[in-house]
């Protein structure tokens, strides 16, 4: 009887403990220790040991079934016991939207709070997804050191520029017969904030908005160290006489060189913000940055609205022909812009979207063209499915779960203690 009193005793300070504990943390992060904890709560004690020894972690109790349990190398013997213990799983798994039959979807391929690709679980009942945050402030990095070389480069470039009085523009088979149209740059600038502005309403609903967010920053990224190196490699000529700011600015000081750079970054390159460059020619930026925004929205967007990629389709093509009718760039700028930044989306989207990138020489392959890919997407082995939701949904969603696991915890501790206070009575 005092032997029951102090186990007693002793569970009610160690499930005390162990709630507190399990309270702050997914099954996603349970540790052996973790998932020994729960089954102690349970009152499955003796199992932990046996647990222990086949390395059964949050993830993995997440994924048993009833059989599992039945056979071996578990082979739990008891029938009571079993029913009891795959009950507990069963609400466990009901709690995180997981069923047996779609466990392996809880382990690979959640890009949201709810379920799905292991880089995509919670940290600690945080709302950002483990790992996701560090994976999107290096995907922004990325990106805005490309953008800082790409806008150095420019600088250099438009020194670098022919004079337009000795070396007159190159003989082009569209800019030869297509008069200059007015403002069609400008218009090829709004093509591309509709597009930008029908991305991020994408981004808004889709459920694996992160991921997105950060394949598109690495494939922008990339394509604009491409361009930056292209455009130090070669400058042509200036393609239109209508162009008369791009004389060669001689015997400039660093301060001013930088204040180019300034202005070229604050008005995110767009004329429409006054930003006017020449000799960055090779290849066309804007063309770059209306075909990538294209293709993300037409590869992410619900099918069945074909509009929407029709919509996007004709936005990225008029916004190339503006660029031309402007006399902006040559024809040869845009093509190449277009063919290496749909191939650059084909090539990482390629890799994603299957085990390439899982094999032994995947990242000699891929460091070459996408640096950051083994880290961005090592735990992505399946073409991301597209799904939507609105944005404060995830919100909801976790705090509802939270009480939730928060009361079925406090349920359990409550009947844990009174079953030691009945042991005492008796």
């Amino acid at each position: 009887f005092i032997q029951s009193n102090l186990r007693c005793d002793r569970m009610e300070q160690t499930g005390a403990n162990a709630a507190n504990d399990l309270e702050s943390l997914k099954p996603d992060f349970w540790t052996n220790a973790d998932v020994g904890s729960w089954l102690k709560l349970n009152g499955f004690q003796h199992l932990i040991s046996k647990f222990r020894d086949h390395d059964i972690s949050g993830p993995v109790l997440m994924m048993l079934s009833e059989q599992d349990l039945r056979k071996p190398p578990l082979s739990l013997q008891k029938l009571g016991e079993i029913k009891q213990l795959s009950y507990n799983i069963r609400r466990l798994q009901l709690a995180y939207n997981v069923t047996p039959t779609k466990s392996h979807k809880y382990l690979r391929h959640s890009d949201s709070i709810d379920s799905g690709s292991k880089d995509m679980r919670s940290s600690g009942g945080s709302l950002l997804p483990k790992n996701e945050g560090i994976k999107l402030f290096v995907a922004t990095l990325y990106a805005l050191v490309s953008l800082i070389l790409t806008t150095i480069a420019m600088t250099i470039a438009h020194d670098r520029v022919p004079d337009m009085k000795t070396i007159p523009p190159l003989p082009d088979i569209f800019l030869d017969n297509i008069p200059t149209i007015p403002n069609a740059f400008e218009a090829a600038e709004w093509c591309a904030v509709t597009l930008t502005a029908l991305f991020s309403c994408l981004i808004l609903v889709h459920k694996h908005r992160f991921v997105i967010i950060r394949r598109y920053f690495s494939i922008i990224g990339t394509v604009f160290l491409l361009r930056a190196l292209t455009m130090m490699s070669t400058t042509l000529s200036v393609p239109g006489k209508h162009l008369d700011n791009c004389e060669i600015r001689i015997g400039e000081s660093w301060d001013s060189k930088y204040q180019h750079v300034l202005n070229i970054w604050r008005g995110a390159g767009l004329s429409v913000a006054g930003v006017r460059t020449c000799g960055d020619y090779m290849f066309s930026g804007h063309t770059a940055v209306l075909t990538v925004l294209n293709l993300f929205v037409c590869e992410y967007s619900p099918m069945k609205l074909r509009f929407i990629q029709t919509l996007s389709w004709s936005l990225n093509f008029f916004g190339a022909f503006f660029i031309l009718a402007a006399h902006e760039h040559y024809t040869i700028d845009v093509i190449v812009a277009f063919y290496i930044t749909s191939r650059t989306f084909a090539y990482y989207h390629v890799l994603a979207n299957s085990l390439a990138h899982k094999q032994r020489n995947s990242k000699e392959l891929t460091w070459s063209w996408f640096p950051l890919f083994s880290f961005f997407e090592e735990n992505v082995d399946s073409i991301l499915a597209n799904e939507y939701e609105w944005p404060w949904t995830p919100v909801i969603e976790f705090i509802v779960r939270k009480r939730q696991i928060l009361s079925r915890l406090r349920e359990e501790r409550r009947k844990n203690l009174t079953s030691c206070e009945t042991r005492r009575t008796q």
